[in-house]
């Protein structure tokens, strides 16, 4: 059975072999029709020539009398030696039978005789055993009269007919095969196609679209890619859109913020003030700067997700900025009662990156491991080369992300039951995908039995 879906051909190509398939069906059927068809009209043709040439020789029988009619049909079958054609006058006064057969029983009318049972050859009964003959009987007052074709023309007619079907089938199955097979891998080529460009879209790329082949234009497929196309386009504009409002409202809300934030600092160190009322401005000063914080994030992955931030990129040795993200947030890990381990390789692993925000996804992914997880839990930061890709990981023993919201924690915002009361934005992950993206990789989330495995592959 998996051998079977191993070589399963696609749809398209299956369509095209089933109509080869009912063609060739179709042409045997009609090949089969057309051979007894054939048969029936070349038996009637014989019927009839028999009969014409029966009611010849009764007219000359009439004109010239029996012995007259004995002489023309002996020359007569002097000359037919190949058999094809056989006569006989049965005298009806019981006199011997002339002609180049003899007949079993004299009768009257059509009737197919078989040599050997209803009547052998008078030069070579032996000869042309079993071989079917139509022939026509006439009555006469002076005897009867038959005339038999044999009918090897009804035999040779069929072969032909069934080696011009066949030869003719035979081309026309090969050449429709070909067809089939050539239109089958163009369409399979096209469906492969836009299954790639919605696997793009599914990974976040909304500029992919289908490139149409100008060979290949005007039929269904052409009609669902410009359909797709046009869905793309609507959808890649919504999004910017929306971006571009999410990002318009950070940052029309950033300059009260600050502003606001600028009149409550002084505040709180004000002199005399109460504690109560001193802790509550610092507890205001917080949200304000994770308020900020969101809008700053919103503004940078919008500013990634449209386009509008060059990546800026520069040969850096990643080991580097390895390095100083793990010095920066070892101290917060030990604090936090978390052990944050770095691997590397012994040899440099270069590549064309911004260092800056390499680093930022970096921050945010052990950042997410450090708030998301208990205390004790141990933290494993790596960097590694793979296929001529390299590989940041960010692996944990924690409680992990079901299978199933592994794909949704990377949408705005999107944040499971268990952290929402936690603080945090939403937008980590986001960001740390789009960073992925705009180096030309993808942020990757693993099953680490127990926890998760955060890999960013560039």
């Amino acid at each position: 059975m998996s051998g079977w879906r191993a070589l399963r051909l696609p749809s398209a190509m299956q369509m095209a072999l089933s109509l080869s398939a009912l063609f060739v069906v179709s042409a045997v059927v009609a090949g089969v029709v057309a051979w007894v068809v054939m048969g029936d009209e070349l038996r009637s043709r014989l019927y009839d020539d028999a009969r014409v040439q029966a009611e010849a020789l009764a007219a000359e029988l009439s004109r010239g009398g029996p012995e007259e009619l004995r002489r023309q049909i002996g020359t007569i079958a002097a000359f037919g030696e190949d058999h094809g054609t056989l006569y006989a006058f049965v005298p009806a006064a019981g006199s011997a039978p002339v002609g180049n057969m003899a007949l079993s029983q004299p009768f009257s009318g059509p009737r197919q005789l078989e040599a050997g049972r209803d009547m052998v050859l008078a030069h070579d009964p032996g000869d042309q055993q079993g071989e079917i003959y139509f022939a026509w009987g006439l009555r006469t007052p002076a005897g009867w009269v038959v005339v038999a074709r044999d009918s090897q023309w009804i035999t040779d007619s069929q072969e032909v007919l069934v080696q011009s079907i066949a030869w003719g089938l035979g081309v026309a199955l090969v050449a429709t095969v070909l067809l089939a097979f050539a239109i089958g891998r163009r369409d399979a080529r096209r469906v492969a196609e836009i299954n790639r460009v919605l696997a793009s879209v599914a990974q976040g790329d909304l500029a992919a679209r289908y490139l149409e082949d100008a060979r290949a234009t005007g039929d269904d497929l052409s009609e669902v890619a410009s359909g797709l196309n046009r869905m793309l386009e609507r959808l890649q504009t919504n999004v910017e859109r929306l971006a571009q409002v999410s990002a318009d409202i950070a940052h029309d809300l950033r300059s009260p913020l600050t502003r606001l934030r600028l009149r409550l600092q002084p505040q709180a160190l004000r002199d005399g003030l109460p504690e109560d009322t001193r802790a509550a401005i610092a507890a205001s000063l917080e949200s304000l700067d994770a308020i900020a914080a969101s809008f700053d994030a919103i503004l940078q992955l919008s500013q990634i997700e449209t386009g509008n931030m060059a990546l800026e990129a520069c040969p850096a040795d990643l080991r580097d900025i390895a390095r100083d993200v793990h010095e920066m947030l070892l101290p917060v890990a030990e604090e936090s009662g978390h052990g944050l381990e770095l691997s590397l390789p012994q040899v440099p692993v270069r590549a064309e990156v911004n260092a800056e925000l390499v680093s930022q996804a970096l921050v945010n992914l052990i950042d997410n491991a450090l708030r998301h997880t208990p205390p004790g839990t141990r933290i494993d930061f790596g960097l590694a080369q793979e296929n001529g890709r390299v590989r940041l990981s960010v692996c944990d023993n924690g409680p992990g992300i079901p299978a199933q919201e592994r794909d949704k924690v990377t949408q705005r915002f999107y944040r499971l039951d268990r952290s929402r009361n936690r603080p945090g934005t939403g937008l980590g992950l986001s960001l740390v995908a789009a960073i992925a993206r705009l180096h030309g990789g993808q942020l990757e989330l693993t099953d680490n039995a127990p926890g998760l495995c955060a890999h960013i592959r560039l």
